[in-house]
């Protein structure tokens, strides 16, 4: 008898730790999205800090970068205008949409869509860096040249900073709304 208490106890054990194990993991896959972005306690950002630490649900962008920005460069033909979206996505993908307006040296102007991918993971802090852009519309194309890397930084005012990893080259954006 002795052996069959022994027996019965250890399958009634068993059971029950597999039935919470499989409750944990059903409650993982349901919630999976909210916990993708979730922390540590220990690893929450300063207060201070742009983003907040908040990521996206739906990928690796932190909630701080996504959305339109704009900015604009003065020099000799003008005043032009750069309209920056940036959406949610995984390395790889499109993230990053630039539009760009203004005159050209000799009258007339130009008009140009930039589209850049994520090449790596952001923290949950940023910054963000995608790759070399590839122009999808050129009016005239001859004034539109794909651009560099670049890293996209959020500044603690809240503006946004594009800057080229090859020359420095830097361009601050203001949220739109």
């Amino acid at each position: 008898m002795t052996r069959r208490w022994l027996l019965i106890t250890t399958i009634t054990v068993l059971t029950v730790a597999l039935a919470f194990v499989v409750v944990q993991l059903v409650r993982g896959q349901d919630s999976g999205k909210e916990q993708a972005g979730a922390k540590p306690a220990e690893a929450k950002p300063a207060a201070s800090s742009p983003t907040g630490g908040k990521r996206n649900s739906d990928g690796p962008i932190p909630a701080g970068y996504l959305g339109a920005w704009s900015g604009s460069i003065d020099n000799a033909a003008g005043h032009s205008t750069r309209d920056l979206v940036i959406k949610q996505g995984t390395v790889g993908e499109t993230v990053l949409t630039l539009t760009a307006d203004g005159p050209l040296d000799g009258g007339g102007s130009y008009h140009c869509v930039f589209r850049a991918n994520l090449t790596a993971e952001p923290s949950p802090n940023g910054p963000v860096e995608v790759g070399t852009s590839t122009v999808t519309i050129g009016e005239p194309m001859s004034s539109c040249t794909a651009g560099k890397p670049t890293t996209l930084t959020l500044l603690p005012d809240g503006s946004l900073r594009r800057e080229n990893t090859d020359t420095g080259e830097q361009l601050t954006y203001t949220k739109s709304h």
